[in-house]
């Protein structure tokens, strides 16, 4: 054979061995990203799947953020607020700069770590450059502004869901009823603590008139049971009689004494007299 044909026939085995290998790594990286492809498919399918469900659930929350908004108006935050602990009338570090002017109604929250608490809604009496001065809606009492920090941030909004003031203005009337309930009682248990007191110094003096005490006279002139006390009195009157009875049966029984002395005497001086001489007879006796 011819020495170029050789050479050819070598150069063909080489570049066949050569292809052998290129197809089968063809073939490796072929089926390597067509499994590559599969899975981003599926993956692809999935975060479409997920895509869908977090693009409706986005939807839904703009929306519920939206009628939030709607419902919740507009507000001031972080503001600076005075509250007076006798009245419940309070300052704010906002007026006509913030667009508020006088007889708005506003509805104020308490910022507080825990979150934010409805103090209840108010009605601008003063609207300054930056200041205005707002007073309640409600009946205050004390007893509930002391639970307001004098100086904190409040939240202050124009107006708030339908559902919220009524339930507010529920609880108010509750607490009312629930105050008036209390003040009803108290002037019960004031009128019953002061029939119990007149009821105590009665039964005293009725004690002291029996037993005797500081309430009674100590004037001499006065009877003893008004002065000393009924009991002792009648104890001292007992005590009296009882030493005259004492007196009496001693001179009774002194009298029975004298008495049988006198008896004996008069015993003593029969029979003396009849140891007596006896007179003789007379004449004129014996004539009759």
């Amino acid at each position: 054979m011819h020495m170029m044909g050789k050479v050819g026939v070598w150069l063909v085995v080489v570049v066949a061995a050569v292809s052998t290998v290129l197809t089968s790594k063809l073939v490796q990286v072929r089926n390597s990203w067509t499994k590559k492809s599969v899975k981003l498919q599926a993956d692809y399918q999935a975060l479409q799947q997920k895509i869908g469900v977090s693009s409706a659930e986005l939807a839904r929350t703009e929306a519920e953020l939206f009628r939030s908004r709607e419902l919740w108006g507009q507000y001031l935050n972080d503001v600076n607020t005075t509250v007076n602990p006798a009245t419940g009338v309070v300052n704010i570090e906002r007026g006509l700069n913030h667009g508020l002017h006088e007889k708005q109604t506003l509805y104020g929250f308490e910022l507080k770590p825990e979150g934010a608490i409805y103090r209840g809604d108010f009605t601008v009496v003063t609207a300054r450059d930056v200041q205005a001065q707002l007073q309640p809606n409600w009946k205050i009492r004390p007893e509930d502004v002391q639970t307001w920090a004098p100086n904190a941030t409040w939240r202050w909004r124009n107006q708030i869901p339908p559902g919220y003031q009524p339930n507010f203005d529920t609880q108010l009337a509750a607490i009312e009823r629930a105050n008036d309930s209390l003040e009803d009682r108290k002037k019960k248990l004031t009128i019953e603590t002061g029939l119990e007191k007149a009821a105590a110094d009665t039964l005293k003096r009725r004690e002291d008139d029996l037993q005797g005490g500081e309430s009674l006279t100590k004037d001499p002139v006065v009877d003893p049971e008004f002065r000393i006390g009924l009991i002792p009195a009648v104890e001292e009157v007992e005590e009296s009689r009882n030493l005259s009875l004492r007196k009496v049966d001693e001179l009774r029984r002194r009298l029975r004494a004298v008495q049988r002395d006198v008896d004996r005497l008069k015993v003593d001086n029969v029979e003396l007299t009849r140891k007596l001489p006896q007179p003789p007879a007379t004449v004129g006796a014996n004539q009759n």
